[in-house]
């Protein structure tokens, strides 16, 4: 007699047994309708008769599965799972994540205490009809040969389910903690969409050597900062505390990116860290990074205010260096690199939040609605492409060549749906930090509009006591403060500036 070990079941067999590894991969694979059998002997020997109830002899191995699978059906808590409405929608929304994931990687929004064979049988269930299908589904919970055929069926008719009830989950969360983001949404986006565009046309700059600074003339330049700031005696404090104490760590880029952040270093104490070439250029990230420090005390901080204060006193941290002499075009390109880095991080929300807003105000979006703007775009460059062919060729060498447009015949549904699948992979790995980078948007804009103010005096001691107590406000109680009502009309939205 022979044993081997499978789920914490013995399984007992002889020379008799010649498919003992197809019987051994098959209770591999379906551990939970096996659960029963956890600590027990399986024997595939049978035996007349025995009185030890931890032996279970089986005689025909798939009739005894069937019987398993059979029970599995009747039970009641099984039938009632199988009527969830958002069941196959998380069944999918995790064996996408589990498909895609690579070694180590987190996803969030899996749930990792549902097993992967549930996840498989309850799948299975829903695709076929149990009660008419029973060997069917034996026999693919035996041996998962079509997997992945089961699994496009299951994106095929779950993707766009799956991808309405996050959108619901990220407008709940925004109503409930970002209320005034949340309001403003609709306008915001838009103003997102003109960033974009603007962006994307003046987004270039002509690279200047930058000068390099000591370290004593950043602190002569950065205690001139704050007194040009009307900085309260507190922040002053605090500057001194991170100096001498070694609060501020200064480290070069290995990648050419800002890794610049306040964070809590492993000794558990608040620290600022600062990513440096020994240029100028540092001398702005740090400003960004101290406002941080600064208004880190703030509780319950709504996150679409998180980055207005650090992005005001960058740029009027930019506008002071050239009020010392700094070459204005080389501040210029400081500020453009920063405000490029804020447009990676939000351009790529536009779309999602659009999808959020559409959802809070309409209901779910459907895959007809998502191939729409493809369709609209490809009509658009149509007519201009008609239009095109009425000008003379030196016209015509004058514009982008736009040849590879008019050749734009890739299904727009297969382009829906890869969308679909990476916002959806976004909230599984993400969850929904996914959101972030909407508050460099409306940091940006209050910014610029608190700038264009005239009285610098009263909005100088507004902005201080403002970041001092930042988890007071919300994006219209601070607009009000400050006189800014219409940063976010759309009369007003021309005005940004880089």
């Amino acid at each position: 007699m022979k044993t081997i070990q499978v789920n914490n079941i013995t399984l007992q067999y002889n020379e008799s047994i010649e498919d003992i590894e197809r019987i051994n991969k098959i209770i591999e694979l379906n551990p939970m309708l096996f659960s029963g059998y956890k600590e027990k002997t399986i024997s595939l020997v049978p035996m007349n008769s025995s009185t030890n109830g931890n032996i279970v002899y089986v005689d025909n191995f798939d009739r005894f599965f069937d019987d398993l699978l059979k029970r599995t059906l009747d039970d009641n808590n099984i039938a009632l799972s199988l009527t969830d409405s958002v069941l196959l929608p998380a069944l999918y929304m995790n064996l996408l994540a589990k498909q895609s994931t690579e070694e180590n990687e987190k996803f969030i929004m899996l749930d990792d205490s549902v097993s992967e064979d549930v996840m498989w049988f309850l799948t299975a269930c829903k695709y076929f009809d149990y009660k008419t299908q029973f060997h069917e589904l034996a026999h693919f919970l035996k041996y998962r040969n079509d997997s992945e055929k089961i699994f496009a069926w299951l994106g095929q008719t779950q993707r766009f389910k799956t991808y309405n009830y996050l959108l619901g989950v990220a407008a709940k969360y925004l109503q409930k903690y970002d209320t005034s983001f949340f309001n403003k949404m609709d306008e915001i986006i838009f103003a997102m969409r003109l960033e974009n565009m603007k962006f994307a046309i003046h987004s270039g700059k002509i690279d200047h050597a930058l000068e390099a600074i000591s370290f004593e003339e950043f602190e002569t330049i950065f205690w001139g900062f704050l007194h040009h700031i009307k900085a309260p005696q507190p922040w002053q404090d605090i500057y001194v505390d991170i100096r001498d104490n070694k609060k501020v760590i200064w480290e070069e880029s290995k990648d050419g990116s800002n890794h610049s952040q306040v964070f809590v270093d492993t000794d558990g104490v608040k620290k600022i860290k600062v990513t440096t070439d020994g240029t100028i250029k540092f001398f702005v990230s740090f400003v960004h990074e101290f406002i941080h420090y600064v208004n880190w005390k703030n509780n319950d901080l709504a996150i679409s205010l998180s980055e207005f204060p650090s992005i005001y006193y960058e740029k009027v941290a930019a506008a002071y260096l050239v009020g010392l002499g700094f070459e204005e075009n080389i501040i210029q390109n400081i500020v453009q690199d920063r405000a490029e880095g804020n447009f990676l991080i939000y351009s790529f929300l536009v779309g999602l939040l659009e999808d959020i807003y559409h959802y809070s105000k309409m209901g779910p979006i459907t895959r007809e609605e998502k191939t729409q703007p493809y369709e609209t775009t490809k009509k658009i460059i149509g007519d201009l492409n008609t239009e095109l062919e009425n000008l003379d060729m030196v016209d015509k060498l004058s514009l982008v060549n736009l040849d590879f447009l008019t050749k734009l015949n890739a299904d727009f549904g297969v382009l829906a749906d890869k969308e679909c699948d990476m916002r959806i992979l976004q909230f599984a790995k993400e969850g929904l930090s996914v959101l972030d980078g909407y508050q460099y948007l409306v940091g940006n804009f209050l910014a610029n509009s608190v700038l264009e103010k005239e009285d610098d005096d009263i909005i100088a001691d507004k902005m201080n006591y403002l970041t001092d107590h930042l988890g007071d406000f919300t994006i219209e109680s601070a607009s009000e403060y400050l006189g800014i009502e219409n940063t976010f009309d759309t009369t007003s939205v021309s005005k940004v500036k880089k």
